[in-house]
């Protein structure tokens, strides 16, 4: 997928939520700051790929150094936003020394409105809730991300595909490894972690993997998740708290690691590099994806047919796979052709509106 393709998710997402996100950055940003996000936003409509600084953001300097010179609309679509969101952090002074989060305040904000929440929601709460209804819950916890141009109410939104039954048989095998890869945060990753907590009584070790910098304004890096802990343990609403106290205590007993993995990024898809899946997920014998970002990257950023089996994608990530999402991009495969004729009965931008998830598992015959 790519920017310049009329009409596409990705050229309004290039004209307008880019800017966007810009405009939003600029209320809190001093003036050299502001300066420098007008600049990238005319950049962005005008100007060509600049090269970025090498060792900052890990090896994607190299990956963009292919579009140095080219209109930002003839770069690969995910190239694009972890370009534009690497240039929004040099211009608030990132570097490799220097670890400067410009999207800290609003993710804290919605860090401590989700805890609040939380109070109102004992049920899911419940060190005993089953994972079916955690791993629904999860996906509508997905509904808001501070990256999109517009959010949903929660009454709005409904499971396009439900497999949460063949997802709990497959938590319920007890595997040795279980990685988990978070996307944001607010509700999303207090949901994540309510999951975790329950499926850690199924599997010896959980990996949680989390972006290598600060980027798509919500997601989670290591330093959020740090900080969300100290909230959490400290917090007055007793559930919790308790969930803090859990997480804390998994964490010092080993059995949940937390990761900031380089490969999140990059502009990569693991089904189509067996190295970067070994390398990013070694020993784990089931994935869970959360969130669209993370799906593009399990699949491939491409327009695959929605009917695309979901064989071919197992065979290529070499493990099994759980995707927790809200569709707020065009990627999309695995459907049966009865839920694919449905759709074309939706109204047209279903797939990026943020109205319909999908909890699908990717397992089959190796």
């Amino acid at each position: 997928m790519t920017t310049s393709e009329p009409g596409s998710f990705a050229a309004f997402t290039l004209e307008k939520r880019l800017p966007a996100i810009l405009d939003n950055l600029a209320k809190n940003a001093d003036a050299l700051q502001t300066q420098i996000l007008q600049q990238l936003a005319s950049e962005i409509r005008e100007k060509t790929i600049t090269p970025l600084p090498p060792l900052v953001f890990g090896s994607l300097d190299q990956a963009i150094k292919p579009y140095t010179g080219r209109r930002w609309a003839d770069m690969p679509y995910l190239a694009v936003e972890l370009y534009f969101y690497a240039r929004i952090l040099l211009a608030f002074g990132y570097a490799a020394n220097t670890l400067i989060d410009p999207f800290w305040p609003a993710k804290q904000q919605a860090n401590l409105q989700a805890i609040e929440s939380l109070a109102a929601l004992r049920d899911y709460c419940d060190e005993d809730c089953s994972i079916v209804h955690l791993l629904r819950w999860s996906v509508m916890g997905n509904i808001a991300d501070l990256s999109q141009y517009a959010i949903p109410e929660a009454d709005q939104v409904s499971l396009l595909m439900d497999e949460s039954n063949t997802a709990e048989a497959l938590l319920d095998s007890c595997p040795n490894q279980i990685d988990y890869v978070f996307d944001n945060a607010g509700m999303d990753v207090l949901a994540d972690l309510l999951l975790i907590r329950r499926i850690s009584r199924h599997c010896a070790r959980i990996v949680a993997h989390v972006r290598p910098w600060p980027m798509f304004v919500s997601d989670m890096t290591m330093a959020d998740i740090t900080h969300l802990m100290g909230e959490l343990t400290a917090s007055p609403i007793a559930t919790v708290q308790t969930l803090g106290e859990d997480i804390t205590r998994l964490l010092h007993q080993n059995r949940l690691v937390l990761r900031a993995s380089p490969a999140l990024g990059l502009p990569i898809c693991f089904c189509e590099d067996e190295t970067l899946v070994h390398k990013t997920f070694e020993n784990s014998e089931l994935v869970l994806f959360k969130g669209d970002l993370n799906y593009r990257y399990f699949a491939g950023d491409r327009r695959w047919p929605h009917t695309t089996e979901k064989q071919f994608f197992f065979e290529r990530f070499g493990r099994s796979a759980v995707c927790l999402r809200m569709l707020k991009s065009e990627v999309l495969v695995g459907l049966p052709a009865d839920i694919a004729a449905q759709t074309l009965q939706l109204p047209s931008g279903w797939l990026t509106s943020g109205r319909h998830g999908v909890i699908q598992v990717f397992i089959g015959r190796r």
